[in-house]
């Protein structure tokens, strides 16, 4: 059976969607079958972090019932499958019957499934927690953002859902933010990795290619170790990617 994993978070642009693609590439680099699918209707990001633009092919054909959740399969470079969700909005919507039909569809040959989920507190993010093995929050280092990780952490334990804990995206490092310390505490929650503020992270959204793709990113390299913690696997980064990258900063990549 294929192991669910939703990436949720309590509000948009947070970094959800880069999580849910770095961490579904992740995940197929240690050689798992991984389904990533897009049912955040309403700000579809994920087809194009992976370097594609959705025409047909996706999460709200096979809604309508015009395609099968197989026939709405893309598939990335790596090997990676997902279905994306529709840039033009639409009247669609998942309900828990309809998302619980796609992951059973995938468990028979997907390891994992990673749902890209909704932001906040309505109808789509309860579905995606419903059909959820477990779930990552991704949040950003601001009390406010923390106060509804807190939310997220008692809705997972009312619907009986484990949460592996918090990627804390966005850190920049700085006295305003909140500390690691600080939100374990206020969440009752690991963090279980942290994402920097930085321009690597900018540049791969505006070239539309994950950082995992880049076997020295170091943002990449947190990834795979989420990967790795998620599946009982061990990941060592190549001592030489510090050189390579002190090298590309030199040549002002």
């Amino acid at each position: 059976m294929s192991d669910v994993i939703s990436i949720v978070s309590g509000k948009g642009g947070t970094g959800k969607t880069f999580t849910a693609a770095n961490l579904s590439l992740a995940l197929q680099k240690f050689g798992n079958q991984v389904v990533c699918l897009d049912t955040d209707l309403d700000s579809p990001n994920l087809a194009m972090q992976l370097g594609h633009i959705p025409e047909d092919k996706t999460i709200e054909d096979v809604l309508r019932g015009d395609i099968n959740e197989l026939k709405a399969v893309n598939v990335h470079g790596s090997g990676l499958m997902f279905i994306p969700s529709s840039l033009p909005l639409t009247n669609e919507r998942i309900t828990e019957g309809k998302i619980k039909k796609m992951v059973d569809r995938f468990s028979g040959f997907a390891d994992h499934t990673v749902i890209d989920a909704p932001p906040g507190f309505r109808e789509g993010f309860y579905n995606s927690m419903k059909v959820s093995d477990r779930m990552i929050v991704v949040t950003n280092p601001e009390f406010q953002a923390i106060q509804d990780v807190r939310k997220i952490a008692d809705e997972a334990r009312k619907h009986n859902v484990k949460i592996e804990g918090v990627v804390l995206n966005k850190v920049e490092g700085i006295l305003e933010e909140a500390s690691r310390h600080e939100i374990e505490k206020i969440t009752g929650l690991d963090v279980i990795q942290t994402i920097p503020h930085h321009n690597e992270v900018r540049k791969s959204i505006h070239k539309m290619q994950p950082l995992v793709a880049d076997k020295h990113s170091k943002i990449g390299h947190s990834f795979r170790e989420l990967a790795a913690d998620l599946t009982g696997k061990r990941f060592r980064a190549p001592w030489y990617s510090k050189i390579i990258r002190s090298l590309r900063k030199l040549k002002g990549e």
